[in-house]
């Protein structure tokens, strides 16, 4: 390793370990989803300005867990089981791992991203203290 290497070695080890709202672009929409061991869904997606987490049981259409914050740690952003790579934004996969975040990715699926990719949202959203299922909206794209 030469000395310019090292440079830049040290620059992407010296990333934050965070992830703030203002460093996301576009529209609102999914941001990763996935499940965790205990096989509830994993949703984390961009609404209304904030960045959400939320855990919930697909099946029984209950909420384990739903925060909203503008900064949040890498690791919190991650399931502890598999993210659908279908369901995966590019560009905050890439904020993540430049953040030392490794991403527990399951095997690419075709019908599941000929399902998904049209659509803003791939799983439910948390409002008002009511889980919203999935729906059809289209993806839009930023301006």
């Amino acid at each position: 390793m030469n000395s310019s290497e090292l440079t830049a070695l040290l620059v992407t080890q010296n990333q934050p370990r965070t992830l703030r709202r203002d460093e996301l672009t576009g529209p609102d929409r999914t941001l990763a989803f996935g499940y965790t061991c205990d096989k509830v869904s994993w949703h984390v997606y961009l609404q209304n300005g904030l960045v959400h987490v939320l855990v919930y049981d697909a099946v029984a259409k209950t909420a384990a867990r739903h925060e909203a914050r503008t900064t949040w740690s890498v690791a919190d952003l991650v399931p502890d089981k598999r993210l659908y790579p279908e369901s995966t934004d590019p560009a905050f996969a890439r904020l993540l791992i430049s953040r030392g975040q490794q991403l527990p990715f399951t095997t690419f699926n075709e019908a599941r991203h000929a399902r998904y990719a049209h659509l803003a949202f791939h799983g439910a959203t948390h409002t008002d203290g009511t889980l919203a299922a999935l729906s059809g909206e289209p993806r839009t794209t930023a301006a």
